[in-house]
């Protein structure tokens, strides 16, 4: 197959787990044999090299919150990337164009895409398509305004005229929750994602009793992240417990303002946490392996949970919130330990139950990695996505 993959970033430009899955999926699509061309903006000032195509604009830098940005900047970058679409399409043939992410591009890119006679899927890793919304038609009149704005000067900005016959969610709670925005997606086929499990080497041997139990956070540094209960749990831990007996390392980064809060709180505490700031995707294998404990306590409910299965293939055991898509492949007692969110006694007891019980220690080692490998591995993830990109061309033919 020909393939083109547009969407809004591309490595080395990279914000999270969505780019680096990208540039996953497009090495393991040419390895297949087929070919691919990426479609990406030009954030990061990186040039265009081979088939990495940096041209498309976003309408707001991605360090500046989305609402700021101005009306007459999206219809600007609307016009340009819809315009450098039609470029591509008139120079270049391809077979199906993939949709990864529109964020901050507008649907420009997949409106002209969906006016050509090449099929079109769409992946949908998150709820930002729902943000492409018109306005629902009110007879009040602030509502019927943009209504009307948005069918008629406003139109390249939502994605009204898309018709998302092709698509996958990577969870059934995104799709659920696509589907109650108003996303006209009841045919999509929920895939989940996977990990390249030989880059996730199972332990040599698993936590020794000798010690203190090593829990790691992974991710970006937001309040929605729930990182402060992660704190919380282990000031409440230090009161009951020896504080000897833990340390707390916190990879990632986030906004300053988080950040300080964190650090200010982590200086109180009698256990000690490491700041690690961020960390290169590569080196998180290793990080995985010199740790006991990933402990994920994000508040919002994620659209699932990469950083678990790389956790779980690595074969440290997951104490974590369930409230998203990871919920759909952790359960409690069995691959996992789980907490409500925000919810620090409840994380805290979970905690020092696996510190103080070897054997389930072992168990939820044991069932984690046999949790990835029966069905959460990159191979089966990307044989997935090219038979539904198969299925596209041979429906649309």
């Amino acid at each position: 197959m020909k393939i083109l993959i547009v969407t809004n970033l591309f490595p080395p430009v990279v914000l999270g787990g969505y780019e680096i899955l990208c540039h996953q999926v497009v090495k393991a699509l040419e390895d297949a044999g087929h070919t691919v061309t990426v479609l990406t903006s030009t954030v990061g000032a990186v040039p265009s090299s081979g088939s990495i195509i940096r041209e498309l604009h976003v309408f707001q830098p991605f360090d500046k919150k989305v609402e700021g940005a101005m009306r007459s900047e999206k219809l600007r970058a609307a016009r340009h990337n819809a315009q450098c679409m039609k470029d591509l399409l008139a120079k270049s043939s391809f077979d199906v164009i993939f949709m990864w992410s529109m964020l901050r591009l507008t649907p420009s890119c997949a409106a002209v895409a969906e006016s050509s006679e090449v099929p079109v899927v769409y992946t949908f890793n998150d709820e930002h398509p729902s943000g492409y919304l018109p306005a629902r038609f009110s007879l009040s009149p602030r509502v019927f305004f943009r209504w009307v704005l948005d069918a008629t000067v406003f139109q390249s900005l939502t994605n009204r005229s898309l018709q998302f016959k092709f698509s996958t969610c990577i969870s059934k709670l995104l799709k659920e929750n696509l589907l109650k925005a108003g996303m006209p997606i009841s045919g999509s086929q929920v895939i989940y994602q996977g990990i390249p499990i030989s880059q996730f080497p199972l332990r040599d041997q698993g936590r020794s009793n000798e010690g203190p139990l090593r829990l790691l956070y992974a991710g970006q540094l937001h309040a929605y992240k729930g990182v402060h209960t992660l704190l919380e749990a282990l000031g409440l831990i230090a009161e009951s417990d020896e504080p000897t007996k833990y340390q707390c390392s916190i990879v990632g980064a986030g906004t300053d303002e988080y950040e300080k809060q964190l650090a200010s709180h982590a200086e109180r505490l009698r256990i000690p946490v490491s700041l690690m700031g961020k960390v290169t995707h590569e080196e998180m294998a290793a990080l995985y392996r010199s740790h006991d404990v990933l402990v994920f306590p994000s508040i919002w409910p994620e659209p699932f949970g990469l950083t678990h299965l790389e956790a779980m293939a690595s074969g440290i055991p997951v104490i974590s919130t369930v409230n998203g898509g990871q919920g759909e492949f952790l359960f409690d007692g069995v691959n996992c330990l789980s907490f409500p969110p925000s919810d620090a006694e409840c994380l805290a007891h979970q905690i020092q139950t696996l510190a103080n019980d070897p054997d389930l220690y072992q168990s939820l080692v044991e069932a984690g990695r046999d949790t990835v490998e029966k069905g959460f591995t990159f191979s089966r993830y990307v044989a997935d996505l090219q038979r539904l990109l198969k299925k596209a061309i041979s429906q649309t033919r």
